[in-house]
């Protein structure tokens, strides 16, 4: 199986590297974010979040987020050692303040006390504010899933897309989760999915590696609100919702149970970039469910296997091999690159190595990929 971002440029001096230890990049990161004055641990969070996301092929959320959060720190965008404060607590419910800190660093912080809130009370809602991009939902839902919650985690985002029927940037992608554990700790099914057509960071991904075009699916408009497969008029322009009027409302909801909750900036009231020097303000939610305080213990993964079972033993398409479900592509991904590798586009490691150079920080070598 190869993931989309590991087909092979044509042009040789677009050829990708190689990365065959994810903890030398995890080092090379973590150092780039300490020289913007990011304390290392929170460097290790974030880098670790990242690097999952390359590893299961969410390439979008991987890696190259790296060089967008050194650009918003670099103006003064995001405070690099905020840690975020508990702003108040009712029963399993919690409100908490991001101070303007890295997204990973708030949403590490809030995935541990929906997780002890949810010991207590059999379910928990953490809602942030005041916070920034997070990397992948997954990352976050997962972690609630392998201690035994049902993890359902979502983020607001810089309006990008327009609401259907619309032609005005009004709503973020606004992401969401949904993790569920099997037996013996292991995450079982995973929904991790952009409220637009795909995700707006695959735009950037094709563009560091290279391709100039993007598949008409993608669905992606020209700033003349046109369709488009022109790769760079597609990151001027902007995502369309998916599946039309039931996108626009999946990103409202997302933007009511984030924003609305943590009295957080709100569609519009987010800045359009995210490399500036204004604080993005965006908002997560976090809800941990305890299936025990249901059902027997046991009871609902073997309720899950049957659905799982039922839905893969369905007969597969014309020309389709074999029906999956969500997260399991992800999840063969990861096992495929933990044992070969997986590739970094040439263009975003040279961008991420001028910024070393700025910053004092020499890069690991890498093999060209072949």
């Amino acid at each position: 199986m190869t993931a989309a971002g590991d087909m092979m440029p044509t042009s040789p001096e677009l050829l990708p590297l190689l990365c065959r230890d994810p903890m030398v990049v995890r080092r090379f990161g973590v150092a780039l974010l300490e020289a913007r004055d990011v304390p290392t641990a929170f460097g290790e969070i974030v880098m670790e979040s990242l690097l999952a996301a390359n590893l299961r092929g969410v390439d979008s959320h991987g890696l190259q987020m790296l060089l967008v959060y050194l650009q918003q720190l670099r103006a003064g965008g995001m405070d690099p050692r905020a840690g975020g404060r508990v702003l108040g607590v009712n029963g399993g419910c919690l409100r908490f303040d991001g101070g303007n800190g890295l997204g990973q660093v708030v949403a590490h912080r809030c995935t541990e006390l929906a997780g002890e809130l949810a010991a207590e009370h059999g379910v928990a809602v953490v809602v942030a504010g005041n916070s920034n991009h997070f990397g992948t939902g997954a990352w976050w839902g997962e972690k609630l899933a392998r201690a035994g919650f049902i993890g359902i985690v979502m983020s607001n985002a810089c309006p990008a897309v327009a609401p259907w029927a619309g032609r005005t940037p009004t709503l973020g992608t606004n992401p969401w989760c949904v993790a569920v554990p099997g037996s013996g700790g292991e995450v079982r099914w995973v929904l991790d999915m952009a409220t637009t057509t795909v995700a707006l960071g695959k735009v950037s991904d094709a563009l560091h590696r290279g391709e100039t075009t993007i598949p008409p699916s993608w669905g992606f408009l020209d700033r003349e609100g046109h369709p488009t497969t022109d790769a760079a008029e597609a990151q001027r322009g902007a995502p369309t919702p998916l599946g039309g009027y039931k996108g626009t409302g999946l990103a409202m909801m997302v933007e009511l149970l984030t924003a609305g909750l943590s009295g957080g900036n709100m569609a519009t009231d987010l800045p359009v970039y995210r490399t500036g020097g204004d604080p993005l303000g965006i908002s997560h939610t976090f809800i941990a469910l305890d299936p025990r305080r249901f059902l027997p213990p046991g009871d609902f993964e073997q309720q899950l296997d049957r659905l799982v079972s039922l839905v893969k033993a369905c007969a597969p398409a014309l020309g389709v091999e074999e029906v999956l479900v969500a997260g399991e592509p992800e999840q063969r991904c990861a096992r495929e690159r933990a044992a070969q590798g997986f590739r970094v586009p040439r263009q975003l490691w040279n961008r991420l190595s001028d910024e070393a150079k700025t910053l004092g920080v020499i890069p690991p070598d890498l093999e060209v990929a072949r």
